[in-house]
């Protein structure tokens, strides 16, 4: 049986990712930070029906912690076949009014523990074993804004991982780059704001969480396929905004 390890399983796109690893007849890992209640409850009803799923715990922006948890995977699980770096911390802050321990928190989260991971993940595989590993950015990396400064230092930390990764030359660890764009409410969004922002989209509407995993398990069919960068958000990269779409 197969292995995928999705940090940030109970986020609004980690729970359907882990479901539909699950579907797909993997062993799945959930990591969570302070949503450990609703970890196991999702672990649980994953094993009712029929998956196996466990659950690892860890403030990824506590180094130690991820420190911890990279050996408590491997040393339990062994290496993972699949890697989605979902974890995230999205808070607001602008230029000049920048939060450094804010900034800290989001390269911890989102560069370094991805980088523990998947270093570990490489080092603890069988040498022919293909390691898959799929980095959640987003698409204001790609068509930037000011808005979640500290966020979007951090993503861009992760890109560059990514990238790296793809340009290694290892046939055994392919990394991909995914770049959603509107998703879910958040910051200032109303359910009713976020109608109407969904609608600024070319789509006209707001991505799916199934878009994201239906790209995944794409890749996962189709080993062969080198790592790559892949915005998946009803090409909202495509549109200039000088302000979040929440903020315009």
């Amino acid at each position: 049986m197969k292995t995928a390890l999705v940090t940030g399983a109970t986020s609004r796109l980690g729970a359907p990712l882990a479901r539909s690893f699950a579907r797909a007849g993997y062993r799945v890992i959930l990591h969570a930070n302070s949503a450990r209640d609703a970890a196991q409850a999702l672990a649980e009803a994953l094993q009712k029906e029929g998956a196996a799923a466990e659950v690892l715990i860890a403030d990824f922006a506590d180094r130690a912690a991820t420190a911890r948890f990279c050996d408590t995977l491997t040393e339990r699980f062994g290496a993972p076949d699949v890697i989605v770096n979902n974890a995230s911390i999205f808070t607001h802050d602008f230029p000049g009014r920048g939060e450094p321990d804010l900034l800290a928190a989001s390269l911890a989260v989102h560069a370094e523990a991805p980088f523990r991971i998947i270093e570990a993940a490489a080092r603890a595989k069988r040498p022919e074993a293909l390691l898959t590993v799929f980095n959640i950015l987003d698409q204001k990396l790609i068509n930037p804004n000011p808005d979640y400064f500290s966020y979007t230092l951090g993503k861009a930390a992760l890109l560059a991982l990514t990238e790296l990764w793809r340009t290694a030359g290892r046939p055994d660890v392919r990394a991909f780059g995914l770049l959603p764009g509107l998703m879910f409410p958040s910051g200032p969004q109303t359910e009713a704001r976020f109608a109407v922002d969904s609608e600024k989209i070319p789509t006209g509407r707001a991505t799916p969480a199934q878009d994201i995993c239906a790209a995944i398990h794409f890749f996962l069919a189709r080993p062969d396929l080198p790592g790559q960068l892949l915005p998946i958000d009803g090409g909202e990269h495509l549109v200039p905004r000088r302000r979040d779409i929440a903020f315009e």
